[in-house]
């Protein structure tokens, strides 16, 4: 009896482990589905700068669980401001324990609290502001996700930019590497000249093939922000040329309408002012009214026992004699000059950031266009004589590695200027919330 207990104990046990694990199986194949979607919705596109952000703002894992958020404070607000339960209430008694003559009361009735000083409706003034700063918090999420994402499409925008102007000099190269390649068997130009051209193009190789790797690990770094799995590739499109005379963006005065961090301060001030009459309301305490019907069974001599019925009403008034309420509101008030100073402390700190980002525009702007004109342009002229002259004989090929490893030296320079001037663009766009995803309030 007991193996057939244990045996069909056993059978319950192994049919509830399938059963289980069949619907864990299918739960994972369910959500598993969107991800394997994406997969191939990602394969066929080309990723570029708003194309990237607008997908992120759609799709990202994170910004999806904050959007809960708004739902969470909308559901607050309908609970918020809904009166109590009414109340059932039945007495009874009876006189059986002392004179036992019969006597007996019994009453049914039915009792609301109301609140006093409106303060369901400033209850849901304060629930209100949540919602509004729920919203503000997402609206906080997204701009930091645009933020990364332009951060990477700039430093993938920087690689591109590297890498052309590697693969000019390596065309350059080559050309020569070539010249001398066809001039060995006449005696012009020995082998070591040609090897050593040869490993001067060795180099830019190495240096471009870097250039592509860097690029390839930033591109993949976009997919979280994406919202992807980490199997996916990711193909960017070609960046264009880092534009120094690109007009820059102008200070907006409805900036800080659209600031998301300065307004969660602003609604920090509101939330304390709601909170501070919803405190102050809590002085009154609910006033409570009760309907009730009695019946009633009493001797009344001479008569003997007889029947009342009674229908009545009952109010019970608070007193206001301890006002706790007021604490509270002190409290708050504290809280609204703190969420006030806090909003003028950071009106202050993004009026400075895009006052210097402006600033280190525009000084970077004039360096690069000095140093252009004045240093490239020179380096290139010369660079340009000198091959013409070594393939004329007229200077040796190592004069000719000086002034190509000059130029390279000033375009390097350049580039790491260039750079700078991007960075600094970006962190002008971006305090003044500037470019895709950032413009819409």
């Amino acid at each position: 009896m007991q193996r057939q207990c244990a045996a069909s104990f056993f059978n319950f046990e192994l049919g509830f482990f399938m059963r289980t694990h069949s619907i864990a199986l299918l739960g994972l194949t369910v959500i598993s589905a969107p991800l394997t979607g994406q997969t191939l919705l990602s394969t066929d596109r080309i990723w570029d700068k708003a194309t990237s952000i607008e997908y992120a703002l759609a799709n990202n894992t994170d910004l999806g669980a904050a959007k809960l958020m708004i739902d969470i404070a909308e559901s607050r607000l309908d609970q918020t401001g809904v009166l109590p339960n009414p109340s059932l209430e039945l007495n009874y008694a009876n006189d059986f324990a002392y004179n036992n003559e019969g006597e007996d009361n019994f009453s049914v009735g039915f009792s609301q609290s109301f609140p006093l000083a409106n303060r369901l409706r400033k209850a849901k003034a304060v629930s209100r502001v949540d919602i509004a700063k729920a919203k503000m918090e997402v609206r906080q999420l997204e701009i930091s996700i645009v933020e990364s994402i332009s951060a990477i499409v700039l430093e993938i925008q920087i690689a591109d930019n590297r890498r052309r102007s590697l693969e000019r000099l390596l065309s350059s190269n080559r050309e020569i590497a070539s010249f001398i390649e066809s001039r060995i068997e006449s005696g012009e130009y020995s082998q070591l000249d040609a090897n050593q051209a040869k490993l001067d193009a060795l180099s830019l190789e190495q240096a471009i093939n870097q250039l592509n790797d860097e690029r390839s690990h930033l591109t993949h770094s976009l997919a979280p922000l994406l919202g992807l799995p980490p199997e996916t590739e990711i193909e960017f499109a070609e960046s264009d040329d880092i534009d120094p005379m690109a007009p820059l963006p102008a200070y907006d005065p409805n900036l800080f309408e659209r600031h998301p961090e300065f307004q969660l301060a602003t609604l920090d001030a509101f939330s304390a002012e709601a909170e501070i009459a919803l405190a102050q309301s809590e002085n009154w305490e609910d006033i409570t009214a009760q309907v009730f019907w009695q019946n009633e069974r009493s001797v009344d001599e001479p008569f003997g026992l007889g029947t009342d019925r009674f229908v009545g009403l009952k109010l019970s008034l608070p007193l206001p004699l301890r006002k706790k309420g007021d604490l509270r509101a002190n409290e708050q008030r504290i809280a609204q000059d703190q969420a006030r100073r806090k909003a003028a402390s950071i009106k202050l700190r993004v009026l400075h950031e895009v006052e210097h980002a402006h600033h280190e525009v525009e000084d970077l702007q004039a360096s690069l266009a000095s140093f252009k004109d004045n240093v490239i342009t020179l380096a290139n002229t010369q660079f340009e004589e000198m091959r013409s002259a070594y393939r004329e004989g007229q200077v040796s090929f190592l004069e000719f590695l000086r002034t190509q490893s000059q130029l390279r030296d000033f375009e390097n320079d350049y580039l790491d200027t260039l750079e700078s001037f991007a960075r600094a663009r970006l962190k002008l766009e971006l305090s003044l919330l500037a470019g895709p995803g950032l413009e819409n309030q």
